[in-house]
């Protein structure tokens, strides 16, 4: 055997050590984890320029702005459930990320013929808002598809960690490039870095087709568009993945808000330097975490704790940072916050849906991901701007409390919902790849 060879297998053991993949799931973690790290690139280049958008509004603009978000999200995913009842699955998922890039380049030519910018500004925020929950659900069912419920809670961690080196790899372009990283040039870029991810999807096609993952599955969905939508009112593991994921909306929604209101003393350019520095340092967390705690935890103590302990001390922390709700304490809240729910509770998210069938996967999860998500901001911002400055006249701390009640919540649904994943999952229930019509109700 030669020396590169030897070379080779030894990164190998050490890899399959460190992340717990088998040698046979290599190749596919290694092209997922490039797959997402494109997409949370392209995402993370906008976020830092969005976010740093809504200072400039009080609560009741806010709350419109994500009103329009959650109507666009709405209308995306029924066009989006239409078009993947008359495609087959291989097509579809490329052409999304087609369909955003084109998009993207329409906003910043509308931005070079002269459109008003201050309603151009508000475009972006929306749609870039639809988008930030739409590429990671594609993504996500996608990938899901060919991944057993064992097998989800050990490569997941690692896949989910590519998003967290994407998140890294945009804040830092933003930090470096802010004077020149205006709102026209990152459209430019996020377009340019989708299109770079299609040659990673048909890799992707390539390999799970030679493993067999799925020909035993139609390769089309129903022809109904809204078969998404029944499947979503008929079984309680969707609806009480849908209750998690609104509650989650509940916290973050206090969290923005929060994050708003003390940074509105900073310029804007101040503020996507911040937000960007807060991004960098969240994500190299989550790296950490995803690497070394994430599937570990997973296999060990259960989706019920990987889906309740992070709520639960979000809760607590809540609390306390209400006594003193300072910028510097807000800002480790935040990134705690996120580092916690992106390396912990996403990837455990993204294994329940290793039960269910394409049509739930392709067509539900989207209504999960991202109706039920914008319409949960919706509700909750709405909620923060009648007990702020809408209404009840909520000071800061008597906002995160209020969040810290939301928090506790969010935590009980998780422990329920990964309770009742894990008691299948114990019992054989749910075969992986199973049709959702034989799911526990």
């Amino acid at each position: 055997m030669s020396e590169s060879s030897n070379t080779s297998n030894g990164a190998a053991s050490v890899f399959c050590k460190l992340t717990k993949i088998e040698p046979e799931e290599i190749k596919g973690a290694l092209l997922s984890f490039l797959f997402i790290f494109l997409l949370m690139t392209s995402y993370m280049i906008l976020k830092p320029v969005r976010d740093a958008l809504p200072s400039d509004w009080g609560d009741v603009s806010r709350a419109t702005q994500w009103t329009y978000t959650f109507i666009f999200a709405t209308i995306s995913v029924l066009i989006y459930n239409f078009y993947a009842s008359k495609t087959s699955i291989q097509k579809l998922v490329p052409r999304v990320f087609v369909a955003f890039a084109i998009s993207f380049m329409a906003i910043f030519l509308a931005y070079k013929i002269g459109v008003d910018v201050g309603f151009l500004g508000k475009v972006f925020y929306v749609w870039t808002s639809v988008f930030s929950l739409f590429h990671i659900s594609v993504f996500w069912s996608f990938v899901s598809q060919h991944y057993t419920k064992s097998q989800s809670k050990r490569v997941f961690s690692f896949i989910n960690t590519g998003a967290s080196a994407g998140a890294i790899l945009g804040p830092l372009t933003v930090i470096l490039l802010a004077k020149s990283m205006s709102i026209e040039n990152v459209l430019v870029v996020t377009s340019v870095v989708l299109l770079v991810s299609l040659p990673i999807i048909a890799a992707l096609n390539r390999h799970f087709d030679s493993l067999g993952t799925h020909c035993h599955q139609p390769e089309k969905l129903q022809s109904n568009p809204f078969s998404g939508f029944d499947q979503f009112f008929a079984h309680k593991k969707l609806l009480g993945i849908a209750g998690f994921i609104f509650l989650l909306t509940g916290v973050s929604a206090f969290f923005y808000t929060t994050q708003s209101d003390v940074l509105a003393e900073f310029s804007r350019a101040e503020r996507k330097q911040l937000l960007g520095g807060i991004e960098l340092i969240t994500n190299t967390l989550t790296i950490l975490i995803g690497l070394f705690l994430s599937n570990r935890i997973a296999q060990r103590f259960g989706l019920s704790f990987s889906l309740s302990a992070v709520p639960f001390a979000v809760g607590g922390l809540m609390l306390l940072l209400s006594a003193n709700p300072a910028v510097i304490f807000v800002l480790v809240l935040i990134i705690a916050r996120r580092a916690g729910n992106y390396a912990i509770v996403r990837p455990a998210r993204e294994v329940l849906f290793t039960s269910v069938d394409k049509e739930a996967r392709f067509k539900t999860k989207p209504i999960i991901d991202i109706v039920v998500y914008r319409g949960g901001d919706v509700f909750w911002i709405w909620l923060i701007a009648f007990i702020g400055e809408g209404y009840l006249g909520f000071s800061v701390a008597e906002k995160i409390i209020t969040g810290a009640v939301v928090a506790v919540l969010w935590g009980a649904t998780g422990f329920y919902v990964g309770r009742k994943h894990d008691r299948s999952e114990k019992a054989n229930v749910d075969p992986d790849f199973s049709a959702v019509g034989k799911l526990s109700t």
